[in-house]
């Protein structure tokens, strides 16, 4: 019987210090995987943005939420594959839809910037624009 309750302590102790380790490595790994995909979406966006600019010579003129810009270069010719919100996993669809990203220009449209905030918050997480902060680096 005690070397039954033994065993069963240390199955216990062990699935315990398991889960905990799952919890403390698994976490940051989920936040890294998300980061890459928030950076990959973040640099599409940012070759097309630019190529638009080469064409028209300016940038697009209004601001924008992610989904709405997305929806603006693929309608322009400038995103030729559906491109996926790294927030929830699937393509951008609705133009509506909430996200982090924010575009905006200045009053000329010569110059531009992306802004990526936390999921739900309004901390920046990156900042791309065409002056200062033109890489992820």
């Amino acid at each position: 019987m005690k070397r039954a309750a033994s065993i069963l302590i240390r199955l216990v102790s062990l699935l315990l210090l398991a889960a905990v380790a799952t919890l403390l490595i698994g976490q940051p790994l989920l936040e890294k995987r998300e980061e890459r995909r928030v950076r990959v979406m973040l640099l599409t966006v940012q070759e097309a943005l630019q190529n638009y600019h080469v064409k028209e010579e300016i940038y697009p003129r209004d601001l924008m939420t992610g989904a709405q810009l997305v929806h603006f270069l693929k309608k322009e010719g400038f995103l030729e594959e559906p491109l996926q919100n790294p927030w929830t996993r699937e393509a951008f669809g609705n133009k509506d839809e909430p996200d982090g990203l924010r575009y905006r220009t200045d009053t000329i449209a010569e110059t531009y910037e992306l802004i990526v905030y936390k999921p739900g918050t309004e901390i920046e997480q990156f900042r791309l624009d065409s002056t200062e902060n033109q890489s992820l680096e």
